[in-house]
């Protein structure tokens, strides 16, 4: 239900009264949104974007529309992407639950995508941000299309940036169709007043807002209400408020500092840690590690060096956190003491001073990736930060390692059958369509995950349906995407390492609800992993309510793909081509930007459905999110945790059609979800590119599992 008008003025005093203790001069202006869908002041943007790794959600009412300043809510999300570029959808909606098509009344309802850019260099030669940006991007019902660079210029002095830009819009009377400018004053930690020409009409608003420091985990609440318009025909006061938070995991390859005086705690319980090596042996090692609930541990020799293998099913969020920890765990218990006992058992005569190891990372029984370092150094490097010039990693060799290696000890806490159950919501969704605002069917998944000999795992899934909207029950228009009570997934997979950095997966078995088959998934990374290609091809045939098998409705893919990581920037481009699981042929592009353990991503689709002679496109935006602890249940024989991805995604047509009817089920692919790149690729980051670029991602780790087990 829209809010009432009351809301704001109710939020003002809130935001006031919360605001006053902390009341001080601010010593820059906070960038904060618009009513449309871009960082600015009411109409106009400035030439600021969402700080990088943010997300922004938003509710404004008062949209331009039908030559008034209509009574219409505007939804916004946005992020940013990396530095200089924010992205975000947009829904203006009139109505929630309307039927567009039995109901001539239910007003506008539009989903739409925008960019901003904030062009780099140019402040370093001019002392002017300079952005260019498009509001309401594609589609063949752009009613808020706009397009606009704009540049501003702050004057920390006075608290005020000034902004000005051209723009072509079309917004109604005018706005932003044509030179715009405005001004942000900031006399509060608090508090903007902000008054703009809008290339039509003068307005103004004041913005209240959370400082920074005050909201935990780096979040800011906001809240703008217009104080002045020279729109004359205006049916609603414009007012909005808006949530901004970093998102999960951004930050955890910045150097941690643990020098500040409530940070001196962890420093002396880091301090602790490490200075366990001082009195270290090799069983106290195994101990320690089979303690936090590594699986597999192997201790073996090569050419005198110490080998140790394991794996990691704890720490789900991202490949690096279980590397980190383990490496941790490892320097600090390997001292003296430790490498005399591994010479006396290796039957090593001439000890060299070194205290190097090296780190195998298992996945399912299979060697994924190694890490080689000289503990003192190590320990150096979790101590001060410094980078520790002895490591290195490499997924290129890690099977040939393995094989290599003489293995010393009997593998301590055997992975085989230890079952994981993964818990996580399932949700099929409808936005801003004809037939409502959100329609959605939320269901329970719970997924059991049994490993079995190397490489192999029976994997099983139950949906359990939650809640649904009108429109996804029976008889109506999305009854067939509803979630049922049912098993929907049975596979064994089957996975290899080959040489030359070659994994493939065999799966065959049941999904869907009613198809069975077979599908193999092949891909191939370069040694430093900034490069993949790889394909997938799956066949799969409907069985009947008589448990007969039809072929007439026989499903599969045959795709190729090439992946270019670039993790110094982190991201990846993705570029799929092919048949898809509807029988479309086309190609679909990609961008994934890594904000933390967050990932969110752009889509371009262009596919020809079966039958069709022409091609269709989209576009679409997702964010994919871990919900699951940081530090997951102890893996026993049954582990229950949270899925390491859950993802939300946007679709909107493009192009230049005269229509924008319904079409979802173009560029499917029927994955997995213990498909390669998560379960043995880390979502394509257990790559020596990825490691090189976030080091410091394994000190934080450890720093990170420190507090958790000592404060």
């Amino acid at each position: 239900m829209p809010l009432h008008m009351a809301s704001p003025l109710s939020l003002l005093t809130i935001a006031i009264t919360a605001s006053l203790p902390s009341i001080a001069q601010a010593s820059s202006v906070d960038n904060l949104p618009s009513s449309q869908s871009y960082t600015g002041l009411m109409f106009i943007p400035n030439a600021q974007v969402i700080d990088t790794g943010d997300f922004n959600l938003s509710f404004h009412q008062g949209v331009p529309h039908k030559n008034s300043i209509a009574s219409i809510d505007d939804w916004f999300f946005g992020a940013g992407v990396f530095k200089g570029l924010e992205a975000g959808g947009r829904i203006v909606t009139q109505s929630y639950d309307c039927n567009s098509y039995l109901n001539s009344d239910c007003g506008i309802r539009d989903l739409s995508m925008s960019f901003k850019y904030q062009l780099p260099f140019v402040y370093d030669y001019t002392g002017l941000n300079l952005a260019v940006g498009i509001q309401d991007l594609g589609g063949a019902g752009n009613h808020f299309e706009t397009k606009y660079v704009v540049a501003d210029k702050t004057f920390d002095a006075l608290k005020l940036r000034l902004s000005a830009g051209y723009g072509q819009s079309n917004l109604d009377f005018g706005i932003m169709n044509g030179p715009f400018a405005g001004a942000e004053w900031q006399p509060l930690s608090f508090m903007q007043i902000t008054g703009e020409y809008d290339a039509s009409q003068f307005n103004a608003n004041a913005k209240l807002f959370t400082p920074k420091g005050l909201l935990p985990y780096g979040a800011q609440l906001s809240l703008d209400y217009e104080l002045y318009t020279g729109h004359q025909n205006s049916d609603q006061t414009v007012w909005g408020i808006n949530a901004a938070i970093p998102l999960l995991g951004y930050g955890n390859s910045q150097r941690e500092q643990l020098s500040v005086d409530h940070q001196q705690q962890l420093k002396q319980a880091l301090t602790q840690q490490l200075d366990k090596h001082k009195s270290s042996s090799l069983q106290g090692l195994i101990a320690a590690l089979k303690n936090d609930g590594f699986l597999n541990i192997q201790v073996g020799q090569r050419h005198d060096r110490l080998i140790i293998a394991l794996e990691n099913r704890r720490y789900n969020h991202n490949p690096m956190d279980g590397v980190g920890v383990a490496l941790g765990i490892i320097a600090a218990n390997t001292g003296d003491d430790t490498f005399a006992d591994f010479a006396n058992t290796a039957k090593i005569t001439d000890q060299k001073k070194q205290q190097n190891i090296e780190l195998i990372m298992l996945t399912n029984g299979i060697p994924m990736f190694t890490v080689n370092s000289d503990m003192r150094c190590y320990r150096e490097f979790l101590e001060t930060g410094d980078n520790c010039d002895s490591m290195w990693f490499s997924g290129y060799n890690a099977r040939i390692a393995f094989t290599r290696t003489e293995w010393l000890t009997n593998k301590e806490n055997n992975g085989f059958g230890r079952s994981q159950v993964i818990l996580s919501p399932q949700l099929a969704h409808r936005t801003a369509t004809e037939y409502g605002f959100f329609d959605y069917s939320l269901a329970l998944s719970t997924n059991l995950y049994t490993p079995l000999w190397q490489g192999a795992a029976l994997d099983i899934r139950h949906t359990l349906p939650i809640s649904e909207s009108d429109d996804f029950k029976s008889g109506e228009i999305w009854e067939n995407s509803a979630y049922d009570s049912q098993i929907d997934r049975i596979f064994l997979h089957q996975a290899f390492k080959l040489p030359k950095n070659i994994m493939t997966q065999f799966s065959g078995g049941y999904m869907y609800g009613d198809y069975w088959g077979a599908m193999n998934e092949t891909n191939w990374f370069t040694p430093n992993g900034n490069h993949s290609v790889g394909f997938k091809v799956s066949q799969f045939q409907s069985k009947d309510d008589d448990q007969s098998i039809s072929d007439t409705d026989d499903k599969g893919v045959r795709l190729g793909h090439y992946l270019y990581s670039k993790p110094e920037w982190d991201w990846q481009l993705e570029l799929q081509a092919g048949e898809f699981w509807q029988g479309d042929t086309g190609l679909k592009a990609t961008s994934s930007h890594w904000l933390g353990d967050a990932r969110l991503s752009a889509s371009y689709l262009t596919s020809k459905a079966q039958g069709a002679s022409d091609y269709e496109d989209f576009l679409s935006l997702s964010i994919a999110i871990p919900l699951t602890p940081w530090r997951d249940m102890k893996p026993g024989y049954v582990q229950v945790r949270g899925t390491d991805q859950f993802t939300y995604t946007l679709q909107t047509r493009i192009g230049t059609d005269s229509s924008n009817y319904l079409n979802t089920g173009l560029g499917g692919s029927n994955d997995l979800q213990h498909n390669v790149a998560r379960q043995y690729q880390g979502q394509n980051r257990l790559t020596q590119a990825y490691f090189d670029a976030n080091i410091q991602h394994l000190r934080n780790a450890y720093i990170k599992y420190v507090k958790d087990v000592e404060m």
